[in-house]
């Protein structure tokens, strides 16, 4: 121990410093002293403190986990990390997996966040009790599992994890069935599963619990959707109106109402609707908006965007179809994945057109085609002087985007410098020029698209994780031709339709042997090749039929499609996998390596791994029930039983 004074080095036993005269403090009252500030936020001189009284304390865990605390409260992660992390797995207190919860959500690192989360669903009151940073924050119990089971469900329902999401947000309303948060996020679960009747359920009960005007009007604008696509139109049309009535700028109802007047035609409903609303103290303006709204539902119907530009019947372009109409009603950040040829750049397109945004920007962006340096300018803009050349001020193309739609195409080949620089902009839509000072905030949907597979990037440390993540909110994954069966032929007619009118040829099908080979080949440039191979044929040669001789070589001396593979997909769409699961997965399912990793005991791994959902561990092991079984630290007799209750 030092003194505090003069800091010359005392014992516990000394009533005074024999150096300065000052009284000393025991142990117990300095250590009193320090969980004191610590109680009441006061980080002021904390780490010191203990430092002055380390050689003295005989607890070293107490001593980290104090270390720990202060460094937490100071915003000093890092090393709070290193005193958490230097004491034993097993003798870890519950509020420092919470800190250490709450450190890896601020770094983005959301799948050990979830981990350390998970671990505390079995926490006591006594536990509790012998915090020193939360004892009075959390004397209910129930108050911790409901701000557990919170970043729970947020942090699954971000990663796409439904099921994870909804079993979390479910224990959350067993803490606080009145919580109008919770019940929204259930219902927004369930509608984006398609389950609209318990989506319209949770609505209404957050409805029910809800104070703000606002909230309560966009709660009614999500029901109402749900109505729409069970069918249900005359409950649809109550709810939006409903929600206009609460607030006349809800913008998201007054465009739904607007699809359903649309396409029902302007009849004497429409009509009385439309008096009913100019009752309102904001009634012209709702009207003028409306009536926007249906203009613009009925051009985009008129020209059938989303029909014409993605041509093909198989179920794998259906559900992008689906998934395309959905990340349109939505303004949240898309990010397209799949080989080149594919088409990602129409995806983009589509979801801007056929969204909120249309009348605005849509400013295109090649990311690999340009140099780091450039590439920064081309997106920040420069002001005068910047740099050599720089001869006047140059706005960048987030600064044009604003308002509209940003796509970032071939965002997987940008440098790691430029991934630094982008993630900012991603979380916080600001920027400063390059050469400037002054922050510019924009408001603009990005869309970024990549024939890189990104996940593998993250794991081989060439994109950052964090910026993967800020990416990742609505995925969008666009099949390979080979994958998709009968569109190629439909692709194929509808091409040579097109460069026939063109270049005024007579061509009007295919042969039966030219459509065999092509329906064979592997379309290693996709789309983009198909056309291509169209047009070329068109140009060269002219009659009604186009046959196997006009093919080109690389297509008459396939013998088989050499880039069919059954059940291989490069860019299959990818659930968010557990990350108990992708952990036991690196470690060759070791359960010691894999709780090392983690850092938390065998035994604490042994119960989450029992917890686990048994379809998703048999996926895993590749439906071997003996390995499951092994894997959940059960017989297989219990296997099977769980097995039965699913």
């Amino acid at each position: 121990m030092f003194c505090e004074e003069c800091g010359s080095k005392i014992n516990t036993e000394m009533k005074f410093c024999k150096t300065c005269g000052k009284k000393t403090k025991t142990l117990a009252e300095q250590l009193d002293e320090i969980k004191t500030d610590l109680k009441s936020g006061n980080n002021k001189g904390l780490v010191d403190k203990l430092l002055q009284i380390e050689d003295a304390v005989l607890d070293k865990i107490q001593l980290e986990h104090l270390r720990g605390d202060a460094y937490f409260i100071s915003g000093e992660y890092t090393k709070a990390l290193e005193s958490y992390n230097s004491i034993n797995k097993k003798n870890k207190p519950w509020d420092i997996l919470f800190n250490s919860a709450i450190i890896k959500l601020n770094t983005a690192n959301i799948p050990e966040a979830i981990i350390f989360f998970e671990q505390l669903i079995g926490v006591t009151e006594e536990q509790i009790a012998q915090s020193v940073l939360y004892a009075q924050r959390y004397k209910d119990r129930k108050v911790l599992l409901l701000d557990v089971n919170m970043y729970l469900g947020v942090l699954y329902k971000n990663a796409g994890n439904a099921e994870g999401a909804i079993k979390s947000f479910k224990r959350a309303l067993e803490c606080k069935p009145e919580s109008e948060l919770v019940h929204a996020n259930l219902g927004d679960l369930y509608f984006n599963s398609d389950t609209y009747d318990k989506a319209i359920k949770y609505y209404q009960n957050a409805i029910g619990y809800a104070t703000d005007v606002g909230r309560k009007s966009r709660l009614y604008n999500d029901i109402g959707l749900s109505y729409f696509r069970k069918g249900i139109i005359e409950e649809a049309v109550v709810s939006f109106k409903k929600a206009i009535t609460l607030d006349s700028e809800n913008q998201n109802a007054i465009y739904n109402l607007g699809i359903i007047y649309t396409r029902g035609g302007m009849n004497e409903t429409v009509k009385k609707d439309f008096e009913e609303l100019l009752k309102l103290e904001s009634g012209v303006n709702i009207i003028f908006h409306l009536t926007k709204s249906m203009m613009n539902v009925a051009k985009k119907e008129m020209f059938g965007e989303i029909k014409s530009e993605f041509i093909g019947e198989s179920d794998i372009i259906k559900k992008v179809k689906d998934i395309i109409l959905k990340a349109a009603a939505t303004d949240s950040t898309v990010l397209i994945q799949g080989e080149n040829g594919t088409g990602k750049e129409l995806v983009a397109r589509a979801v801007h057109q056929l969204g909120r945004r249309a009348e605005k920007p849509f400013i295109v962006v090649n990311c690999g085609a340009l140099p780091e340096n450039l590439l920064e300018s081309e997106l920040f803009g420069y002001e005068k002087g910047a740099f050599t050349g720089a001869v006047g001020l140059k706005k960048g193309r987030f600064e044009i985007a604003d308002t509209g739609t940003i796509f970032l195409d071939e965002i997987g080949d940008i440098t790691p410098a430029m991934q630094v620089k982008l993630l900012r902009f991603v979380q916080e839509r600001e920027f400063e020029r390059v050469g400037g000072t002054d922050t510019i905030k924009v408001n603009i949907r990005i869309i970024a698209a990549t024939n890189r597979d990104l996940k593998a990037l993250v794991e081989e440390g060439k994109f950052r994780e964090d910026l993967y993540y800020r990416l990742y909110v609505f995925p969008i994954v666009m099949p390979p031709l080979r994958e998709r069966g009968q569109d190629i032929a439909l692709l194929a007619d509808n091409f040579l339709k097109k460069f026939a009118s063109k270049y005024e040829k007579k061509f009007r099908n295919f042969s039966t042997e030219a459509s065999t080979l092509m329906q064979n080949y592997g379309w290693p440039g996709n789309v983009r090749q198909l056309e291509n191979v169209i047009e070329r044929i068109v140009t060269l040669f002219d009659a009604e039929e186009v046959t196997q001789e006009f093919l080109p070589n690389e297509i008459l001396t396939a013998k088989t499609n050499i880039y069919k593979r059954a059940n291989e997909h490069k860019y299959s769409e990818r659930q968010v996998e557990n990350p108990v699961i992708a952990t036991m997965k690196e470690t060759n399912f070791s359960v010691k390596k894999t709780a090392k990793k983690m850092g938390i005991s065998e035994k604490q791994l042994t119960q989450t791994l029992r917890d686990l959902d048994v379809k998703e561990v048999l996926h895993t092991v590749r439906g071997s029930k003996t390995k499951a079984a092994k894997l959940m630290g059960m017989s297989r007799v219990a296997l099977y039983k769980r097995l039965k209750k699913n």
